[in-house]
């Protein structure tokens, strides 16, 4: 018995279901799916009145040893690792109170009137191949001062980290919890909502590749497609201080951020090398086992403590803008100089992507203005906005190529079974001509045997000679059903492969050797593909245990195919009726393959059909209790 997942796979890819079909619901359910996901944090920002948050802007800084009072947001810079970093200020501790702190990649110790009530980041609460503690955000709740006092003092300590040259600190916000959850991840539940999509988005994509499309490149295409989304989500969820307090692992999303960050190029190229046929098809292959290797070795040297992805980072901010820039002006050459289609088509969302990595580089080592990674990942929303309904394009189109290709595979083995047909008979011809010239010369003797026997009056012996020389002289020649040549050597060909398998055959055609406009290829398609299929249902019906019956004894003991082919009123018309054991499905009005499993219309059908709508005339198909019938009418 399958599988509960196979079986679902194996209903999708019997479905008739388009790619735009399968990705619009996969949408809709991961959708859903995310939404219900994110919906408990929902509630509880909803949870209970949220206070006013108040922003704690101004704080009294002791760094070795030295006091001096910092506004909010302030960055450290350039002190030694390990350095202490106290931050002081003063609170209302009449009513209870929660204070919101966050941490960049450094230790931090929460003190309370001199009692540390917290700390973050000691050695052994977190992986060993982390130099620094991953970044957080905490919050902390305070209770009304239990000797009545109005003030308090909070101090916050930092620990210089190892592998940054700078701390920054963020303003400490004080409300209660409601208000600092509604303040710090209010706006923060969407992305982390849509984040949430964008991985389950992927994981069903790249499901889809390996169950639905049997197009090698439309398979690569979806699985590449779904690794970005997965890159993209699970970078977005490292980044995103929601997931801090969803998820309570800060190490977990210090390493989805970076891996996320630092493969997300990789299956951006695997996608384009399967969408698009590149001139510089070596070059860029090459671009992409880089893209592969490096942050698989950045990833092992993390883990080995070696080198942080951190300290990483500034390498791939040169590798992938360099890598987009490449395969932008791989795109526009293909695209203006090749003039290719696809190239085109891709060129779009790829620009889009490259423009905001730009914008990401400049903003972090010189603007300043938007937090780590937004710019980016903007321009990541877009380019996946673009390359999913880019995808379902392409993968259509793709579709549709495949099924002309495998028309036109099916029309040459056609063509190919005519020209076997049509030199079988010709070698048959050739020996008859060979036996027929032997008996011509050895005529003499027999002539000279039979006036001996005349003398003799033995006319008994001249009875049996006779009677043998007929057996040998009768004619062995293949039998004739058509004046066309093509047509007559196509239904020889079936008609001999029919009665080899027991089934009953009658054909009667009448098909001029000059058939009007109708081509050799297209007869032998129409013809080649009716006698297929009646050939394969009468097959079918035999393998039965109950068929349906048959309205005669006869036709009850052996399936049957009857052909028929008349010129009338200028038109070819053909009549084909053959056993048929249960009618087969429809889709549409459509008879549907039973070839293999299929659940496509019928490839001989379609086939047929179209070369009677080229000739100005038509073909239809029915079955009933009796059997499966088909007529086409052809204008010559």
């Amino acid at each position: 018995m399958k599988e509960p997942l196979q079986h679902v796979l194996d209903s999708l890819k019997a479905s008739r279901w388009s790619p735009g079909h399968a990705i619009t619901a996969v949408v809709v359910i991961l959708l859903a799916i995310a939404f219900f996901l994110t919906l408990p944090y929902r509630l509880r920002s909803l949870a209970g009145g949220a206070m006013t948050v108040r922003h704690v802007t101004e704080a009294t800084a002791v760094v070795n040893g030295r006091p001096q009072t910092i506004t909010l947001p302030h960055t450290f810079r350039d002190l030694p690792p390990g350095t202490p970093i106290s931050l002081t200020f003063s609170v209302d501790t009449r009513a209870s109170f929660s204070l919101l702190v966050k941490t960049v990649y450094a230790p931090t110790e929460v003190a309370f009137n001199g009692e540390t009530i917290s700390a973050y980041g000691t050695k052994g609460t977190y992986p060993s191949f982390l130099d620094d503690p991953p970044t957080t955000v905490r919050i902390f709740n305070f209770r009304p001062d239990a000797n009545g006092m109005r003030t308090g003092t909070i101090t916050v300590t930092y620990e210089f980290p190892h592998d940054r040259a700078k701390l920054p600190v963020a303003p400490f916000a004080i409300s209660n919890t409601a208000g600092l959850f509604r303040y710090e991840f209010g706006g923060l539940m969407f992305s982390f909502f849509i984040e949430i999509f964008l991985v389950l988005m992927g994981l069903a994509l790249v499901l889809l590749s390996f169950s639905i499309y049997d197009i090698e490149k439309s398979r690569a295409m979806l699985l590449f497609l779904g690794l970005f989304f997965l890159a993209v989500g699970v970078w977005n969820i490292g980044e995103n201080d929601f997931s801090v307090f969803a998820l309570q692992n800060p190490a977990l999303l210090y390493m989805m951020a970076f891996t996320g960050l630092f493969f997300v190029i990789a299956p951006l190229y695997g996608f384009a090398l399967n969408a698009v046929t590149f001139r510089w098809q070596r070059l860029l292959t090459a671009v992409f086992y880089l893209e592969v290797l490096l942050p698989t070795a950045a990833l092992v040297l993390q883990l080995a403590g070696l080198v942080m992805m951190m300290q990483s980072l500034f390498l791939f901010h040169v590798l992938h803008p360099a890598a987009l820039v490449l395969l932008v002006v791989a795109l526009v050459y293909e695209a203006v100089h090749e003039k290719n289609v696809r190239a085109r088509w891709v060129l779009v969302p790829v620009a889009a992507l490259l423009a905001s990595a730009l914008l990401e580089i400049l903003n972090y080592y010189v603007l300043h203005r938007f937090e780590f990674a937004m710019l980016f990942l903007g321009g990541a929303y877009v380019f996946l906005l673009l390359m999913l309904g880019l995808t379902g394009v392409i993968l259509r189109k793709d579709a549709r190529l495949k099924q002309d290709y495998e028309r036109q595979a099916h029309e040459r083995e056609l063509l190919e079974l005519r020209l076997a047909a049509e030199k079988e008979r010709h070698d048959m011809m050739l020996a008859e001509e060979r036996r027929l010239s032997a008996i011509r010369h050895d005529l003499k003797h027999h002539v000279s045997l039979f006036s001996e026997l005349a003398r003799q009056g033995n006319i008994e012996r001249m009875k049996a000679y006779l009677a043998g020389l007929t057996k040998t002289i009768a004619s062995k020649r293949p039998a004739r059903y058509a004046e066309n040549l093509a047509v007559n050597a196509i239904a020889a060909h079936y008609a001999a492969l029919a009665e080899a398998q027991g089934i009953t055959v009658t054909i009667d055609l009448v098909v001029p050797e000059h058939a009007g406009r109708l081509t050799d290829a297209e007869l032998t398609s129409v013809f080649g593909n009716l006698l297929e299929n009646a050939i394969e249902s009468c097959a079918r019906s035999a393998s039965q245990t109950n068929p349906r019956p048959a309205p005669s004894p006869h036709e009850a003991r052996r399936p049957f195919l009857e052909l028929k082919a008349r010129v009338l009123d200028g038109r070819l018309v053909i009549v084909l009726d053959n056993t048929c054991a249960a009618p087969p499905a429809k889709d549409g009005g459509r008879f549907l393959s039973a070839k293999r499993g299929s659940r496509a219309p019928g490839l001989g059908l379609s086939s047929i059909a179209a070369i009677a709508a080229a000739h100005s005339g038509r073909a239809t198909f029915d079955c009933d209790e009796r059997a499966f019938h088909s007529s086409v009418i052809l204008e010559l």
